[in-house]
């Protein structure tokens, strides 16, 4: 008995040890995607200090055919990074260019990340109007592939970006501005870094303020039923969903006039926790079939999704614990009104197709806008984010695919992919009805990159560039 207890422990010990090797920080430009399905060759790396190495270096491939593709943080489940041949990393390009307090402007090296923009804008009294989940990307990469926080009224972190300047595939500098050359800013706020490199962008920014955070817990037939009410209750208001349980998490936070942070929940017990479930989830996904008992296990206890009530500054409120697995992940952006039927149909895709969803889905309101290639174009939207942790990738596609074919023809919700994950088999077509400015984009694009120095692989199967 005592044997069979310590080869339990032993076997318990080393798929902790295995979750927690997931966690190392990656330093330096990233060999991978955030999980590990996409390889970036460093054969052909190339890491500039400063704007005259990156226009140097884009001359250089324009003049010799070259492809140059630009990789931010690694944090993206999508291959659009992937060069054919230089690979160009802003690792070595970050820092504060300038900082306008009379405009409420800060103005960045396109490779500086969120993270370091949030602790210098913090030190100085300011703060970012709104913040997407992580902040371990790069600037650069967050707004080219419109990463967004949540909140009916606010929109992706483009939206905050008020100029930007970027090296063209002629080599050039090409600066746009808010309220000058209108077309040119609206294609480059997201370009999927399809225009050039970006080197320096400047955004709006506010003084610092804190946000009242509060935890519920309800079924999911009670947060789709009052679905409208609940996601406009709170300044930023979003929602976890286990689908085989049909346990639902609502997180609202509002801005408080409190002066300090309270009541914070024990985060590190909540890490603790996360790492124990992430070790039962490991397990479990490698016998598929236990999937839906073990997620119905871990949370129709009360304690998952417990309430709480705290107050901090936006980075501690808006981003998620550092404590997430690392996990494979595919998110649309739908009409918001859409957003119930399309809940509900995905649950009977998992079940009827015993589809092992070994993590809960995320759906999060953002403010429409104007921005050309944004998924948030011309309508209110709701990202519904697909997660799971350690699956085959045929698994993962199935899901992912089987989702996106349901919202475009089933439930006709022209459904937007999220840029900077994973990218399911759109075609040109697809995103010429998901895109109304598309054809306006392509005019631009041809103008900035006309030998379609910075299209890749993945680029030319989605638009047909």
């Amino acid at each position: 008995m005592g044997s069979k207890v310590l080869l339990w422990l032993m076997s318990g010990s080393l798929v902790v040890l295995a979750c927690l090797l997931t966690r190392v920080s990656r330093y330096g430009p990233p060999h991978t995607n955030y999980d590990a399905a996409v390889y970036f060759d460093h054969a052909h790396l190339r890491t500039p200090s400063s704007k005259a190495d990156i226009v140097r270096i884009v001359q250089s491939a324009a003049e010799r055919g070259q492809k140059v593709r630009v990789v931010g943080s690694g944090h993206s489940w999508s291959s659009v990074a992937v060069s054919e041949d230089i690979l160009l990393s802003l690792w070595n390009y970050t820092g504060v260019v300038g900082l306008d307090r009379d405009e409420m402007e800060v103005t960045v090296k396109a490779g500086t990340t969120l993270n370091q923009l949030n602790r210098y804008l913090n030190d100085r009294g300011l703060a970012m109007k709104n913040l997407g989940s992580i902040s371990e990307q790069t600037v650069a990469g967050a707004i080219s592939t419109g990463t967004h926080g949540n909140g009916m009224g606010f929109g992706n972190l483009a939206t905050l970006v008020t100029g930007l300047e970027f090296v063209s595939g002629k080599g050039e500098l090409v600066s746009a501005r808010v309220g000058s050359n209108v077309n040119m800013f609206k294609a480059a706020q997201v370009s999927v870094g399809m225009l050039g490199v970006i080197t320096e962008v400047t955004l709006s920014v506010e003084e610092i303020y804190l946000l009242r955070e509060v935890l519920t817990r309800h079924t999911l037939d009670e947060c789709l039923g009052q679905f409208d009410g609940i996601m406009r209750g709170g300044d930023h208001v979003k929602m976890w969903v286990e689908l085989f349980s049909e346990t639902c998490g609502v997180f609202a936070a509002n801005r408080t006039s409190e002066t300090r942070p309270r009541d914070n929940p024990n985060w590190t017990a909540k890490n603790i926790e996360v790492l124990v479930m992430e070790a039962i989830l490991l397990i479990s996904s490698w016998f598929p079939p236990s999937v839906p008992h073990v997620m119905r296990l871990i949370f129709l206890p009360s304690s998952v999704f417990s309430p709480y009530d705290r107050v901090d500054t936006p980075p501690a409120v808006l981003e998620v614990p550092h404590s997430l697995p690392v996990h494979w992940e595919a998110e649309l952006a739908l009409p918001f009104e859409g957003c119930p039927a399309a809940i509900r149909e995905l649950r009977r895709i998992v079940i009827e197709h015993r589809i092992p969803a070994n993590m809960p889905i995320e759906i999060r309101p953002v403010m429409g806008d104007d921005i050309w290639l944004s998924p948030n174009y011309g309508r209110l939207s709701c990202h519904v984010t697909l997660t799971l942790y350690n699956p085959s990738p045929r698994a993962a596609h199935d899901y992912f695919q089987k989702f996106y074919d349901a919202t475009r023809t089933t439930l006709n919700l022209s459904p937007r992919p999220h840029w900077g994950k994973y990218v399911t088999n759109a075609t040109r077509k697809d995103l010429s009805t998901m895109y109304p400015k598309l054809a306006d984009f392509e005019k631009i694009r041809s103008e900035m990159d006309p030998r379609n120095i910075f299209i890749n692989g993945a680029l030319r199967d989605n638009f047909g560039f």
